[in-house]
């Protein structure tokens, strides 16, 4: 253990352990995924990982050893993977990115949509607006038509008991 030498490199606010390995620096996958991009989901980075081509290298030994030492990865751990400096930058960029990507024009398009409703079409009452014009549609391929009047007569002789609900719009099937 004593030939591996080992430091810590903060990125974005994080404090990330490294090994030296064939001269370069090495960073636990582990701790990339659970303290750096801890608010991105797995799936998201492993697809990042995949079409940036990172290269992992898998510790023997002696390195899970040295990186359970500088507490980066978990104790209790029976293997670990490394990447690089540069596929670390690389992956943290990239997924930083496309989640940013994402959210603006999540953003763009709620605004677009609350700027294309007008104040008059938008009822506090979900369906006043609806029926704001006193018309019905009949069908898909037919035209608005008015309203008809409301009737007070029973449907039927001798049974007022099924007098329709003034208050409510009222929908006539084509007999």
């Amino acid at each position: 253990m004593g030939d591996l030498k080992s430091g810590f490199e903060e990125v974005d606010g994080v404090r990330l352990g490294y090994l030296i390995i064939k001269g370069k620096q090495m960073f636990a996958l582990s701790q990339v995924f659970t303290d750096l991009l801890k608010n991105i989901p797995r799936t998201t980075v492993h697809k990042r990982m995949d079409h940036l081509k990172v290269k992992k290298h898998h510790c023997d030994l002696e390195e899970l050893r040295k990186l359970k030492a500088i507490n980066s990865i978990a104790f209790h751990a029976a293997k670990c993977t490394l990447i690089s400096r540069e596929d670390v930058e690389a992956l943290y960029t990239s997924c930083k990115t496309e989640r940013v990507l994402r959210t603006k024009r999540r953003k763009i398009s709620r605004a677009l949509s609350a700027t294309d409703l007008r104040p008059d079409f938008a009822p506090a009452d979900t369906f006043c607006g609806f029926w704001k014009e006193k018309k019905l549609w009949l069908g898909l391929n037919d035209s608005p038509r008015p309203l008809l009047p409301v009737r007070r007569k029973a449907w039927r002789p001798g049974n007022a008991a099924l007098l329709p609900a003034s208050h409510l719009p009222h929908i006539f099937s084509k007999y």
